[in-house]
């Protein structure tokens, strides 16, 4: 699908974030590990979450949606015979599906996504479950892969990279309780801490506590079982900092409700970030307020503290005073795209000045705005879209975004909620 944001005055109005796309698929899964019924309120019924309850259904959980609320019935019994997986474009659903390969007994998974998740590396997880006893079949550490399991686990202690992603200490973690108890130690560093502090607040929310040594990044789950619980899933701040971006960047009155300020998603950090950019933004239990259209200047943004809110905070460094970092960005390069490399490449096209690193990302900004009137590559990346979306409304000939039909991976209404603000949207085409 093909989609036009044009140029816009002004934005104004209240959008209700999505709920959060990171607990949507942490309570989801939970709740399938979990025996009896739990129960998910307000979820984010996105791309990932519709792969990750599918493939919930082939394990045997039973799972029913109505009036928005998820009730799950745990997995009964472990499946006896072969299966095959498809997670979709979801890296998490993936790597939650593949340690709970360590308990079944011959398990293939695959994806129609051949050309985002099925380059995206899962070698390190898949070294941390043949040591755990798995036998894993693999392409280079990428899909498709097949692993055997259901075998005595062969250690109590396992290490893990936490380079490039955090998703392969939470998945291990997650089928921790149910293979009688596991130290997880992760090595090389951890390229993100909030969602693994997620993953370890909804665990106890289940009545599974993770003895945490953050120092050291040593983490032990004891032997032990899920509790049934009802969840209810706050709101998505990776979500909400698209439309941020887009209200401090036009001459707005908007109003992002539906956002804990207590929350652990490190995605909070844009609420600081563009406040020491300029940005006229308070944030109390009611919403998060702001008055758009005030000058911008420069900020250094850690990337790491807020892996899902790069990309938008990076146009509004485009149209910012000055040149912005973004630092600690090297996991970019094994999302959906390669968000440095790839985003880099469609900034130019708008004309936006990037200096691209290993890891990290230098923008210098042009208040006036840009042109536009350009072509941009979604690469199938939920946050390329949103991104440029925001940056569209700044340009004098908007941008025609191909592959738009991607942002339903984790924010299916994003359209229609920029279009409900003020924003010109249009679609061109249905077609990808």
């Amino acid at each position: 699908m093909r989609i036009y944001v044009g140029p816009t005055d002004s934005l104004k109005g209240e959008v209700r974030a999505p709920g959060s796309k990171n607990y949507t698929s942490r309570y989801i899964w939970l709740s399938a590990l979990t025996p009896g019924e739990s129960t998910v309120a307000s979820p984010a019924l996105n791309d990932d979450a519709r792969a990750l309850i599918e493939c919930c259904r082939e394990l045997g959980a039973k799972i029913t949606e109505a009036d928005g609320l998820l009730r799950i019935g745990g997995i009964q019994s472990l499946p006896k015979g072969r299966l095959t997986l498809n997670p979709g474009n979801g890296g998490l659903i993936l790597r939650l599906l593949l340690a709970y390969g360590l308990l079944l007994p011959e398990t293939e998974y695959v994806t129609s996504y051949p050309e985002s998740l099925g380059k995206r590396p899962q070698g390190d997880l898949l070294t941390a479950l043949r040591e755990l006893g798995a036998e894993v079949h693999d392409q280079n550490g990428c899909l498709p892969i097949v692993i055997y399991g259901q075998k005595p686990v062969a250690k109590r202690e396992v290490m893990v990279s936490g380079r490039v992603s955090s998703q392969f200490a939470t998945a291990l973690l997650f089928v921790a309780p149910l293979l009688g108890g596991l130290t997880v130690r992760i090595t090389e560093g951890l390229a993100s801490r909030p969602p693994l502090a997620t993953t370890i607040k909804v665990m106890a929310e289940a009545g599974v506590q993770v003895e945490a040594d953050w120092e050291d990044l040593i983490f032990t789950v004891p032997a032990g079982s899920y509790q049934p619980r009802s969840y209810r899933t706050p709101g998505d701040y990776p979500a909400a900092s698209a439309l941020l971006s887009a209200a401090v960047l036009l001459p707005s009155e908007v109003v992002l409700s539906n956002l804990a300020l207590n929350d652990v998603q490190g995605e909070r950090a844009v609420i600081p970030y563009l406040q020491k950019m300029g940005a006229d933004l308070t944030a109390d239990p009611q919403g998060i307020r702001i008055q758009g259209g005030r000058p911008l200047q420069a900020a250094d943004f850690p990337g790491d503290q807020a892996t899902d809110a790069v990309l938008s905070m990076a146009v509004v460094a485009a149209l910012a005073e000055g040149t912005s970092r973004f630092r600690k960005i090297a996991n970019l390069r094994w999302k959906e795209s390669d968000r440095i490399s790839d985003f880099a490449r469609e900034l130019r096209k708008v004309g936006v000045q990037v200096e691209e690193f290993p890891e990290e990302l230098r923008i210098t900004g042009e208040p006036k705005g840009y042109k536009g009137g350009v072509v941009i590559d979604a690469h199938h990346d939920h946050r390329i879209i949103m991104a440029f979306s925001a940056l569209a409304l700044r340009t004098q000939e908007g941008l025609e975004i191909d592959g738009a039909e991607h942002v339903s991976k984790s924010y299916p209404t994003f359209f229609a909620d920029l279009a409900a603000l003020g924003a010109t949207v249009k679609v061109l085409d249905g077609h990808s």
